[in-house]
């Protein structure tokens, strides 16, 4: 059976394929549910506006030398001292790279 697929904001197919000229935007935008909270799981980290969290679990964040982020795919399954291991050697790379990120911009805002 064929179903109904919007095309765009203001038209959307049918199942019998004519085009619905009703604008899909009459309709009530969807909202979240109330939360309960007493009905909040504990495991779920919380974040206030001013707090910082640190995401250790998802391993450390790679600067690039072109200043570019990224992290290492296969964090989740090195073993807990390949872990330790490579906290500080992208630790040590980090902070240069960050230094030479940052005398090459202080040289070109001189410049």
């Amino acid at each position: 059976d064929s179903f109904a697929a919007s095309q765009d904001s203001s038209k959307k197919i049918t199942s019998s394929n004519e085009i619905d000229e009703t604008s899909v935007n009459d309709q009530a935008p969807l909202q979240l549910p109330p939360v309960n909270p007493n009905n909040v799981n504990k495991d779920i980290k919380t974040l206030k506006f001013g707090e910082a969290m640190k995401l250790d679990e998802m391993g450390p964040i790679i600067i690039n030398t072109d200043g570019t982020t990224r992290r290492i795919d296969n964090w989740d399954i090195l073993t807990e001292r390949e872990q330790e291991v490579t906290w500080r050697r992208i630790k040590k790379r980090n902070a240069e790279r960050r230094k030479m990120l940052e005398e090459k911009d202080n040289a070109q805002n001189e410049g």
